[in-house]
């Protein structure tokens, strides 16, 4: 009787260690969104917080660069890929839709990251909320018509882990 359980628990522990990879994906390159898309990435942890949104503007490009620093669960810097995020650009009102999973905290309020995105060349309205349900954080971008859209990742290495988002308004 002793052995069949040896057996048994030997069994039902084989395909378990089976389901789980040893082996980490490399991030992919992330496409442009032109219309409609989605574009995602980022990895699952114990929980992120929001530090920063920051925007520069290349006029001559035509190019608007938001960038999201993402931190641990006690708001210090994240080495490493920042937690997971989906991304989908939409067409009919322009928007894009970022969900942050994991990400029940964040260092800025709604106010904060207005003012920061007010001059705009591509956003004309952002809206931030925290769900505390599913311990979640939704950034909604309002976008000029025709914004071409690419969201990818950057690993925290010298500074804390990064969501950029790039956008060429048309």
């Amino acid at each position: 009787m002793k052995y069949i359980g040896c057996l048994m628990a030997f069994l039902l522990a084989v395909p378990a260690s089976a389901a789980i990879s040893t082996q980490k994906a490399k991030p992919t390159v992330s496409k442009v969104l032109s219309g409609e898309g989605v574009s995602f990435g980022g990895l699952a942890g114990t929980g992120f917080t929001l530090l920063d949104v920051r925007r520069t503007t290349d006029i001559k490009k035509g190019l608007e660069r938001i960038v999201i620093d993402v931190g641990d669960m006690s708001g210090a810097p994240l080495r490493g890929w920042p937690g997971y995020y989906y991304a989908e650009l939409k067409k009919n009102p322009s928007r894009l839709v970022i969900d942050f999973a994991q990400m029940p905290n964040a260092n800025l309020d709604q106010t904060q990251i207005s003012s920061r995105l007010k001059s705009s060349l591509a956003v004309t309205k952002s809206t931030m909320s925290l769900d505390p349900v599913d311990s979640s954080l939704n950034l909604t971008l309002d976008l000029k018509k025709n914004t071409k859209v690419r969201v990818y990742q950057v690993a925290g290495k010298k500074t804390t882990s990064k969501v950029v988002i790039d956008l060429v308004a048309e």
